[in-house]
Formats: C-alpha cells, structure tokens, sequence
C-alpha cells in the first residue's frame, strides 16, 4: 500500500518502497491482468486479523496510520495497481496507458464496466473528480502526488478515458499517485470543508470500489469488511475479513493461539520469537519480511525567526528547545545514538542500523553515505562536537548549558505506548544522550497525543516511525516546507532542498531523477531533521492450519509480505483449507481489549488534527 504514516512496529505490514531498475522508461503500455487465483481450498468464512493499533478514520483524505490505509486499500481503488514482484505500475482500474511524444500527456483506457458498490457506475468522471477535488481544496494527504505545480488539467474525455495534461514531463502519472477514487455521485455536491468534515463511513457504509466494503465498525473494539461479490478483480474468496484491537501484544499472541483471530503483524520481537520456537504448534507459521520501514527519533525544526521558516511555522511557532536549531546539537545528538546495539539489542537482529530517508531495499534510490559521511557511534565524537559550539555545563550539575540562553539542555523525549520496544528504546536513548551531558524528560503516551504533539510543533523530540511508498517521492516530499503543518515530522524548511524535491518530480528519466533523489537524501543526512534509527523487518504470523493462499502472493519475491500488500493479491486468494472451519467470531477476546477500548476513547477525544488546523473531532471520526 501507500505509505502508512506512522506505525513503529506495529502493524507496518505491506508498505514497501520498490525496487526500481536503472533505465526503465518513464511511458510504458501496459494490458490488462486478472489477479492471480487463490490455493485449493473452500469458499467462505471470516479472516480475522488482530491489532494493537487502533483505527480512527476511514476519511481516504484524512488517514494517517497503517489501520486506516488497510481498510482503504480493500475499499477503494487507485489508478493503477502494483505489479507483485516489481512494484512498478500495473493494470489496475487503468487497464492501460501511453504518454505523448512531448510526454506532457498521458492518457488512461479505464476499464469499462466497473460499478461501485452501491451500483453506480464507475467511470473516468470519477477519477478527474477525485483528482480535482484533491487539487481544488489542496488536501495535503494526497496533493503531491498529483504535482499541482505541473498538472494544466486532469479530465475525462469519455467514460472509459482519463486524460491528465502537465506543462513538463513528469513520471507523477505512473508512480503511481496514491489518491483513493471517491464516487463522484456521492459527493460532488460537497465543499472542501465537508470533505475535511466528512466520516465517509455512513450508515454502516463505506461506499468504494474495492474487493471489501467495511459494513461494521465497533469503534475502539473491531471493525468488519464484507466481500464485494462484483468487484472487478474477481470476488474474494473469504466473506469477511476482520480486524480486532487488542489492548497488547501478549493478548493478541494468546488469541492466536487459541484460533480467535488467524494473522497479525507483530512488534514484539521476543513474543516472534515464543512463536517461531514453538515450531508451528497449534498451527501457527510465522514469517519475516523484509527491511523497508524505519524507526526515526525527529526534532522540532519549527523557528519562526528565520527567514526560510515554514509558512505554517511562522504562525505555529510551537514549543521546541531552541538549541536543537543548531546543526551541532543535532550532529552531536545522531554521533551519541548506537543504531547497532538498537537492532541487536531491542530489534534482535530483524533489522539494521538506518541512514537515509529511502531504505536499502530500494537499491536503486537508496543513497548509502560514503564511509567518511557516515555517522557511526562515538560518545567522545559527540562530547567534543559539544564542546567545541560551546555548550559547557556552567553551574556544574552533570547538564550542559545552552550559550545563548544558559539554560540547561533538558529535552523532552516522547515515546509511543503502542511500540513493543518504545520504553526500552527511550531508555537506551535517554542514556546516551545523558554521557553528552544532555538531560531527557520521557513521556510514554498513545498515538493520539503523540499526534497532538507532532503537529502542534509541541515536542523536542519524539520517536516513532514510517512505511514509505512504493516510489521515493512521498517520503521525500514529507520534509518539503509545505508539509510543516500537514506531513512534516519537524517543520524542515530549506529552499534548495524544496527546489530539489520539485526538480526529481520532472527527471528526465530514472538516472537523472536518481541523481537528485541522491542529493535530496545525502543533503537530509547531513542537515540532521530527523535519524534515521533502524530500519525493521515485519514479523508476520498466522494459522496456516486453516487458511491457504497467504504464501502464495508474497510481493515483491522472493521475501515479501503475505498481508496487506500494495495491491490486494492476498486479500483476494486467501481461502480455508479443505475441512476447515472459520473463526466465527472474536467474542471471547473482547475481553482483553477493555483497557484498550477506554484507552481509545480517550485518544478519539484528543485526535490529531485539531492542535493543526483547527478542526473538530468528527474530522476523523
């Protein structure tokens, strides 16, 4: 799927940036494909999955953390689909396309004959509406994908033809955007303000065009997705698929066991672990994805007082200790951090120490630091940084001082309740930093607080976590000075790197664009925003004594994801084995979530956007 913004360790499942090759051409003709079919086995049932992160919007423009975008992925379509073992772009509600000589037209055949899940016809008019109204009412979720700054027009010229118009050449068309269509009958007559507003989940609906519908949602328990039987693709196999909150990982690891739920993706290392030991028993099968979400502790870059400061910046001032605007605390602080000790310590060796922004696993966009760039481990290195900016400890209690204001750099560090290893994490973190002479105040919060504090600029430093796309330009596009405010996890705010972001947009092709995507990254590196900590493998686990077609759609090959991947291949395989009989319900482990349920009211209450932008809480409900 798209990037899933925000979840460290829990539930990161199928977001993997792709591995593109060198010299692919940016136009390319694609035909139609059907999914590929599911393993031998029985129609029916409900596929259960458990959780220990909650869901609190289905709004396609409003989703934030991997939950969310799960649903929307079964929901709704995107242009294009993702091919399985390249990630490149494929036939999808966009059976095929061209681009013009002067490759500033690409032109889309959509597939006829699809309906939504009301009925009503689907057609190009959805598409150019959904894209508009992304543009129109600059839905910072999704506007970058459709590079506004270069699109002269997206419009339907029939029913089954989409064609978008750019005044460069950009590859944006083929990336692909990831903009979920939303039915313009449903809502065309809406303003941009009832689109913020909207739950989009009405009368136990939610309308798209998807292989599921979500028909049930027990907010802070549960939430349902019934098989839609005329979806394009195929109808899925299974009824249902479900997902269960669970208030921690232990509970959701014993109603694994006790054949409660079928699947979840897990964060605790040591609880895989329990599993992978068991060898298989009760039927469960575990297995390890790969490498391509990271971990990253982020600094408050908001300053109003320079004159590159965000727009958004300079009227949200927010709360950030001003010494983390010098480039050598934050230097200081990345040379004191032991990534290695982290991935074997805390991560177990699912993992390795992070650098840049775009993870290894896209080798062809990944930038790796030149041995004499890279920032390795030296709390000697990182006392003398300090040292020599000139941050002594001058009243002499084991805390150094701040020059320009004297006082004590005492830093507040803020760590997620959901995360399996975030205490552990910030104590290692906290006690590191305290042999530069830098003090921590922890704080271990939900992630609703944590993304008050995130988008009120309301933190020093916090730590959590991304799933990039499939394509680099998303997570890139997250340190933009237009994101502060909406994506940006610090409200970094550099002209050239802006320019940088809007020349990769308009490459020439892939060569060219990796040069700049290398720039872009070697530039945040040194800058310092945010450290990148590791970079963590998924752990997947699953009862593979009742279902089938989960290791047959692993993508990309050959270690992939067996769930909630870009494309929903899984989704529409997976099916009970023969004499099987399926979870009927999740009823006993309702039990175990009590806790978890009061502890989402309280984050319902306090949701993410209204510290931003002013906005109620029905805006994610």
């Amino acid at each position: 799927m798209r990037k899933v913004r925000k979840g460290l360790l829990v539930l990161i499942s199928g977001l993997i940036i792709v591995l593109l090759a060198a010299g692919t051409a940016w136009a390319q003709s694609a035909s139609a494909s059907a999914p590929a079919s599911g393993a031998a086995g029985q129609a029916g049932g409900t596929f259960i999955e458990g959780t220990v992160n909650n869901m609190r919007t289905v709004n396609p423009w409003k989703a934030i953390e991997s939950p969310e975008y799960e649903v929307l992925a079964l929901n709704f379509d995107l242009l294009e689909n993702f091919d399985k073992s390249t990630l490149q772009a494929a036939p999808g509600v966009a059976e095929s396309w061209t681009q013009s000589s002067d490759g500033m037209t690409w032109t889309f055949n959509i597939r006829p004959n699809m309906t939504w899940q009301d009925g009503q016809p689907f057609t190009a008019d959805d598409i150019a509406w959904t894209y508009n109204k992304t543009i129109d009412c600059s839905l910072g979720n999704s506007l970058d994908y459709l590079v506004p700054d270069f699109t002269d027009s997206i419009t339907a010229t029939s029913p089954t033809t989409l064609e978008w118009k750019t005044n460069v050449p950009t590859s944006a068309p083929v990336r692909p955007p990831w903009v979920y269509i939303a039915p313009e009958h449903i809502w065309k007559d809406s303003s941009c303000s009832d689109i913020n507003k909207a739950s989009f989940f009405e009368d136990n609906k939610l309308v798209g065009s998807g292989p599921f519908q979500l028909t049930d949602w027990n907010k802070g328990q549960d939430w349902t997705m019934t098989a839609n039987p005329n979806y394009w693709g195929g109808a899925p196999h299974i009824s249902q698929f479900k997902v269960v909150l669970y208030d921690n990982s232990e509970a959701m690891v014993n109603a694994l066991k006790q054949g409660e739920i079928d699947y979840t993706n897990l964060g605790s290392v040591d609880l895989f672990n329990q599993l992978q030991a068991e060898g298989g028993a009760n039927g469960i099968a575990t297995h390890v994805g790969p490498a391509v979400t990271f971990g990253q502790m982020s600094f408050n870059m908001c300053d109003p007082t320079s004159p590159d400061a965000a727009p958004y910046c300079k009227n949200n001032p927010g709360t950030g200790n001003p010494a983390l605007r010098d480039p050598a605390v934050r230097t200081a602080i990345s040379w004191a951090i032991d990534r290695q000790t982290i991935v074997d310590k805390l991560l177990a060796g699912y993992g390795e120490p992070g650098t840049t922004v775009v993870p290894p696993f896209a080798t062809f966009y990944h930038y790796q630091p030149t041995p004499d760039e890279t920032i390795g481990f030296s709390i000697d290195k990182a006392n003398q940084i300090l040292d020599d900016a000139g941050y002594k400890d001058t009243d002499n209690n084991g805390i150094r001082n701040d020059p320009k204001t004297g006082q004590d750099l005492n830093l507040r560090l803020i760590l997620r309740s959901e995360s399996d290893i975030g205490a552990r994490l910030g104590t290692y973190v906290s006690g590191w930093l305290k042999q530069i002479g830098i003090q921590t105040t922890q704080e271990v919060v939900g992630d609703g607080k944590l993304s008050q504090a995130w988008l009120g600029d309301d933190y020093d430093l916090y730590i959590w976590g991304w799933g990039p796309d499939p394509d680099p330009d998303f997570i890139l596009s997250t340190f933009t000075s237009g994101q502060c405010g909406t994506w940006s996890d610090t409200c970094y705010s550099n002209p050239q790197y802006d320019k940088l972001y809007k020349d990769q947009q308009t490459a020439p092709n892939p060569n060219d664009r990796q040069k700049i995507v290398f720039q872009m990254q070697d530039q945040l590196y040194k800058d310092i925003p945010e450290i990148v900590l590791y970079y963590d493998k998924s752990l997947e686990a699953y009862n593979s004594a009742k279902w089938t077609g989960l290791e047959d759609n692993i993508s990309p090959q050959p270690d992939g994801f067996l769930w909630n991947q870009y494309t929903p291949y899984t989704a529409l395989t997976v099916q009970l084995r023969s004499g099987a009989s399926s979870s009927s319900s999740a009823s006993s482990s309702t039990l175990l979530v009590i806790v978890g349920i009061l502890g989402a009211i309280i984050v319902v209450v306090g949701i993410v956007m209204i510290a931003r932008r002013g906005k109620s809480d029905e805006d994610l409900a």
